[in-house]
């Protein structure tokens, strides 16, 4: 478990309480990593049934009890550092469970919701890319820095991927977004305009695409 290893490295720095861990663990990880106290004091605990760290104080007094690293946590520490990452994170994503089950008949809707994922994410780059635009000297600013830097990449490639599934289900949200495409327009006497692919022709192609967009986009297309 991450915040197990987490507290046991702050306890290799100094002895503290179960707030001045919570405290610190937060600051070098940003908003990247909230903690609850009842997590950080349920962790403590079994860190101290394990016999890899001690607690100091009165036991009716959890919350000022200060805590040390014993040499059994700080051995499990050293392997931890020195050990890969044992598994791939599993990709789990409410968004994903939301596309594979969303029916064909409502891919438009879909479409259309992403475009709110797509200016959280880009909203969340720009401030990264604020972020990480300088690099720091020292140590701690540098590991800190790093973390931001994975975020803002792990948003672009979200950017990425939902412009990818714009662009393979866009067309079919033309041809199930409900209403039929209207008849092709054809001079008079001649033979009628071939369809393409997506059930349109001509200048529909291009009207329904406009339509399928929300209405901030429309308004900069039309600007």
């Amino acid at each position: 478990m991450p915040v197990k290893h987490g507290l046991l490295a702050l306890l290799a720095q100094r002895d503290l309480t179960g707030y001045e861990l919570k405290v610190r663990f937060e600051r070098a990880l940003g908003e990247f990593w909230q903690l609850n106290s009842g997590q950080v004091y349920s962790t403590l605990e079994r860190l101290r049934r394990g016999a890899l760290v001690m607690r100091h104080g009165d036991d009716t007094a959890v919350g000022r009890a200060r805590y040390t690293l014993l040499p059994r946590g700080r051995r499990q520490l050293e392997r931890w550092l020195s050990s890969p990452v044992p598994r791939l994170r599993p990709v789990r994503d409410p968004l994903y469970v939301k596309l594979v089950f969303t029916p064909p008949e409502q891919t438009a809707t879909l479409l259309a919701a992403l475009a709110t994922e797509t200016r959280k994410y880009t909203q969340a780059t720009d401030t990264l890319a604020a972020l990480v635009a300088r690099e720091p000297l020292s140590f701690a600013g540098r590991t800190r820095w790093l973390v931001a830097e994975a975020a803002r990449v792990e948003y672009e490639a979200r950017l990425t991927w939902i412009e990818s599934v714009r662009r393979v289900l866009g067309p079919h949200a033309l041809q199930t977004g409900g209403a039929q495409p209207e008849p092709c327009a054809t001079a008079s006497g001649a033979a009628p305009a071939r369809r393409g692919p997506d059930g349109y022709c001509g200048n529909q192609r291009v009207r329904a695409l406009r339509a399928a967009l929300p209405s901030r986009e429309r308004r900069a297309l039309r600007g």
